[in-house]
């Protein structure tokens, strides 16, 4: 998959999205986000501050997130706090924002932002004001409830919002339920007419206009847009055309919430009769009204409000989502040809490790102080392979999460920047760390790691990511991720049916999808677990204690591990196309459906039919020169995986595998600075160790 490119505007992206501002702050998701051209949807925030109560309005705005995030798009909630412009409030914020008392809260327009930056107050900001904002920083596409328009009686108050001429003059396109109930509804849509402003339907036949609490305002709009894809295809115009005005789209509230016509007017005209008697005027007028309709209408008005907002969120994400589709095929029309990236989810960890340089003291875990050497690496198993795949194959996708904190931003130095494109920056946990205690003989004493931050790969956070799962050849998972996590993938792994090569990590959590998510484990193709492991997942599938001890079982003589290994594996070789059991420094067991000898990339089918097994040792070959342990299997596995993907048969595919291993036991990382000078060279030396390889195979 190429690199998504999402331009709308020619110059916005990368010259708006990365300008810096003294008062303008973006939360590192969004600036990621922008940089690398995924869809982002703003929001606006006077939804919070003015247009709801507590808690109702912290809830909607949390909930309207996830939708933006379920369907493809990452949210960008904007509003103003202490002087500061946030794109991208945090659930902190958010809610400090919200606690606020609403006096000292001011509902900002374009022409309040000046003010209430100097006088460093806070602010929600109005569709006006988001849009401004949005398209400072080079966000195309915004959702809210429903705009602001010609007041009733505007022809005589001349009240008419802000929201109108903004439209006029800010190329954002703004999805909402057309223009709110309490307005003077065909006076809105003259209005933009004459400023420019480009009105579609969404969904809604004849082009019928709706009018935020129903679906059928009695007004019709030139043009309706059948789907997401079709309205992608407009904004892509527009952009090319650059046109300096917005575009509005009005998505009928969805038809189980909305509202009986003839009540909601008379809600309408008794809270507008009780703003006249208590003086309500200006920009005040609106979230009177509004509340004043819940109130009347005892609560039904704030539900349908909710409704169509979470609506609105929906389907501006799946049009922001198209929207870099479209874009990028038009901009690239070779893309159908490209080479297409596996992706990894997993675990990216700092690595602190620690070496016993005291020759003379055999080490102890007695409280005792040793003189060590330490060293820090990048490190986590997912974040290991996806280096190794990137390396070996050319390019690859990685989703995994790092904290935004001073050890997240040494780890992200350390990594290449292409397996940050889908980096989670976690704000609510501090980056995972490993500390490794090696002995004066360089064996592994003690182990510590702190793993909450994986957490932060949520099921929502997967599924804005769907267009790397949809366009990979596959998928390597790791077992650091939470079960949840775990289902997002297996399920988007079905539903596009795209295989998964599971990597078990660790033996105590090497079981967690076979047992707690048996029915999502089809795609599951290929293992490589080592035996203690194996035991795991054995044990996992079915149901069954196996009779094998780690601790002293491992120590048995070759002949004897491999048939305690092919017993564990008979249980369970049906359900995959592949198992490769490392067996340390013996080698590796391979069993793998038998028609796959002649065509390896079968281990990638996800059909569920396996035919049957059969099992090769292959010896692992001799390395000198042995200096770090730690990355050995993680390289095997990107070189496995790039010999693969690249349709090479599979003896090359085990070659590959332990020359990319030999090369990681000889650095002093996890993953090689680089494996070998060329693709070519790599391609020899595995074609190479494939005659020794056939020679000790049994």
């Amino acid at each position: 998959m190429l690199l998504r490119r999402c331009f709308l505007f020619p110059f916005s992206a990368n010259r708006l999205a990365v300008r810096r501002s003294l008062h303008i702050v973006l939360h590192p998701e969004i600036r990621q986000a922008l940089q690398h051209q995924k869809p982002v949807v703003a929001l606006e925030s006077t939804i919070i501050t003015h247009g709801m109560p507590m808690p109702e309005n912290v809830l909607t705005a949390l909930a309207v997130e996830e939708q933006v995030r379920l369907n493809g798009a990452i949210p960008a909630t904007i509003g103003i706090l202490d002087g500061r412009i946030k794109v991208g409030l945090t659930r902190e914020e958010l809610t400090t924002l919200a606690k606020k008392p609403r006096e000292q809260v001011i509902k900002c327009s374009r022409r309040d932002l000046p003010f209430v930056v100097s006088r460093r107050q806070s602010g929600g900001t109005t569709v006006a004001a988001t849009m401004l904002i949005a398209h400072r920083v080079g966000i195309r596409v915004f959702a809210t409830g429903g705009i602001g328009g010609v007041h009733r009686e505007g022809q005589e108050s001349l009240d008419v919002s802000a929201d109108l001429t903004e439209l006029g003059r800010t190329p954002v396109a703004v999805v909402c339920s057309g223009v709110k109930s309490i307005l003077d509804i065909p006076r809105t849509l003259e209005y933009l007419e004459t400023q420019g402003v480009c009105v579609a339907s969404f969904e809604s036949p004849g082009g019928v206009f709706p009018d935020f609490y129903t679906r059928d305002s009695g007004c019709k709009v030139p043009y309706n847009l059948s789907s997401a894809k079709e309205a992608a295809e407009l904004l892509r115009s527009w952009g090319e055309l650059k046109m300096e005005s917005g575009l509005l789209i009005g998505v009928p509230i969805p038809e189980e919430f909305a509202a009986e016509k003839s009540k909601i007017e008379e809600a309408i005209k008794e809270a507008s009769s009780q703003a006249k008697e208590q003086g309500i005027s200006g920009k005040d007028v609106t979230p009177f009204l509004l509340a004043a309709i819940a109130k009347i209408t005892e609560g039904k008005s704030l539900k349908s409000n909710i409704a169509l907002i979470k609506n609105n969120a929906k389907v501006a994400a799946q049009i922001a989502a198209s929207l870099c589709e479209v874009s990028t095929n038009q901009e690239n029309p070779a893309q159908k040809s490209f080479e297409r990236k596996p992706l990894v989810v997993g675990a990216s960890i700092l690595d602190l490790s620690f070496r016993v340089d005291d020759h003379n003291r055999d080490m102890k875990l007695d409280g005792a102080t040793y003189s060590a050497v330490a060293t820090q690496a990048a490190g986590g198993v997912g974040r290991n392979i996806a280096e190794g795949i990137y390396k070996l194959y050319g390019d690859v996708n990685l989703i995994s999460a790092v904290g935004n904190d001073q050890m997240g931003q040494t780890l992200l130095q350390m990594m290449p920047k292409a397996l940050q494109r889908g980096l989670i920056l976690a704000d609510s946990h501090n980056t995972s760390l490993c500390s490794v205690i090696f002995d004066k003989f360089g064996d592994c004493k003690l182990i510590l790691g702190s793993m909450e931050i994986h957490q932060s790969i949520t099921p929502e956070t997967l599924q804005a990511h769907h267009q790397l799962f949809r366009e990979a050849p596959l998928i390597i998972m790791d077992s650091n991720i939470s079960e949840q996590a775990m289902a997002s993938i297996l399920q988007q792994a079905q539903m596009n049916k795209i295989p998964v090569f599971f990597e078990p990590t660790d033996m105590f959590i090497a079981g967690k999808p076979f047992k707690l998510l048996p029915e999502l484990t089809k795609n599951i193709r290929l293992i490589k677990p080592n035996l203690q492991e194996l035991k795991t997942i054995t044990e996992a599938i079915t149901g069954q204690q196996v009779n094998w001890n780690p601790d002293t079982d491992t120590k048995l003589p070759q002949a004897e591990l491999l048939q305690q290994a092919k017993a564990m594996i008979k249980k369970i070789d049906c359900h995959f196309n592949c198992i490769i059991a490392t067996l340390g420094d013996h080698g590796v067991l391979l069993s793998y459906r038998q028609d796959a000898d002649n065509d390896a990339r079968l281990l990638l089918d996800v059909s569920k039919a396996t035919p049957p097994h059969c099992t090769r040792f292959y010896a692992a070959p001799m390395v000198h020169n042995i200096v770090n342990v730690s990355g050995a299997g993680d390289s095997f596995c990107a070189g496995f995986i790039t010999a693969l993907l690249r349709g090479r048969i599979l003896d090359e595919c085990v070659a590959a595998g332990f020359v990319a291993a030999e090369k990681a036991l000889q650095s002093e990382s996890a993953v090689p600075n680089a494996y070998f000078s060329s693709a070519e060279t790599f391609e020899t030396r595995y074609k190479q160790t494939v005659k020794i390889l056939q020679q000790q195979s049994i």
